[in-house]
């Protein structure tokens, strides 16, 4: 999949699963390194052992590296290492004597150190070192860890989350309901902007009335074939469900993904995006679209295994160039971007 665009014009990066060793340089092995941004940085990979930073690699399913506000420091690395017990986290009150719950921590949120200081922890390569080899078998893997660059949930495979930092109040209530069931997908963006979609079907966004549209298309699984312009193109007539929402710079702003390619926008894209849209004459062979609101930021992944991405930070563009330099011995999951730079990247 993804053949014949080996070609495409414009800026942005772009790297093929199959083709990567003939198109990089010396490559550094960042499976093992740690690196920090900005003058305050998490260093807690430098005090763990190698074996410890395996266990967690092992542990999380895949390795997560982000840049996020240095305020929410502990809170964060406790919940990506599934801590049973976090410092100043806490269960809902609504949710604690929940009997459908898998556990009494399927749900929390952390507070922080709420006080708009937005120095930032970056953490490269690696997942947070593990605290003890008894979370080993009871952790599930991560599988996102959506933002809005103030706020982000950590999202496991088990549909078990934390809530770090400030999130859309509409969102928190939604997730935190008594008795109500647990997320299978999340997307944050900017201007309150939110979509989650929960394990029994139902699902809750805040954005612009065409995206409704999209939504309770594809999310009753009807069948779309995608003739509009900013639509990909698919033959036949296949069951269809949204699996990829992603908010602009824009209130209107958004790009979703089906589960067979093919995909529908509104608004405005970062002109390069755009480009290789039309570049690829409107394939429908998506996996996931990122987008991002500073120097529009955008991150596309097809089901081919091939990732295109522009506008990034020097540190995210870094990560992903390392990443995907590995000669398919590392695969990129997920990445999602914030405000000032911010991000979450897992990969495997």
């Amino acid at each position: 999949t993804g053949g014949g665009d080996d070609d495409t014009a414009g800026s942005f990066s772009t790297w093929e699963n199959t083709d990567r060793e003939d198109t990089m340089g010396d490559d550094d092995d960042t499976a093992s390194k740690t690196m920090s941004g900005g003058s305050h940085s998490s260093n807690s990979s430098v005090d763990s052992s190698s074996e410890e930073r395996k266990m967690a690699r092992k542990m999380q399913g895949c390795e997560i590296e982000y840049s996020f506000p240095h305020d929410y420091h502990d809170e964060l690395e406790g919940a990506l290492m599934g801590d049973d017990v976090v410092e100043n986290s806490s269960s809902s009150d609504d949710d604690s004597d929940a009997a459908s719950e898998p556990s009494k921590v399927a749900r929390r949120q952390h507070s922080g150190n709420n006080n708009n200081n937005f120095s930032r922890i970056s953490s490269r390569g690696r997942s947070p070192g593990a605290a003890g080899k008894k979370h080993a078998v009871s952790v599930s893997p991560i599988v996102a860890v959506p933002t809005n660059g103030v706020g982000c949930v950590v999202l496991r495979e088990n549909h078990t989350f934390d809530v770090i930092g400030k999130i859309p109040e509409v969102l928190r209530k939604k997730l935190f309901r008594k008795n109500g069931p647990l997320p299978d997908q999340i997307a944050l963006g900017t201007l309150g902007r939110y979509y989650v979609h929960f394990v029994d079907g139902s699902f809750f966004f805040y954005g612009p009335p065409s995206l409704s549209k999209i939504l309770i298309k594809g999310n009753k699984k009807q069948t779309r074939r995608g003739k509009d312009r900013n639509r990909g193109k698919r033959g036949g007539d296949d069951t269809v469900s949204v699996v990829s929402v992603a908010f602009g710079k824009h209130l209107d702003d958004f790009f979703v993904v089906r589960s067979d390619g093919a995909w529908e926008t509104n608004g405005s894209l970062p002109a390069g995006l755009e480009g290789l849209m039309k570049d690829r004459k409107g394939r429908a062979d998506l996996l996931w679209v990122a987008l991002g609101v500073n120097n529009d930021e955008w991150c596309v992944r097809s089901k081919g295994g091939r990732v295109w991405w522009e506008g990034v930070s020097e540190e995210a563009d870094e990560a992903l160039t390392d990443i995907l330099a590995e000669d398919g011995e590392s695969e990129l999951k997920f990445i999602d971007f914030g405000t000032e730079d911010t991000y979450f990247l897992l990969h495997k």
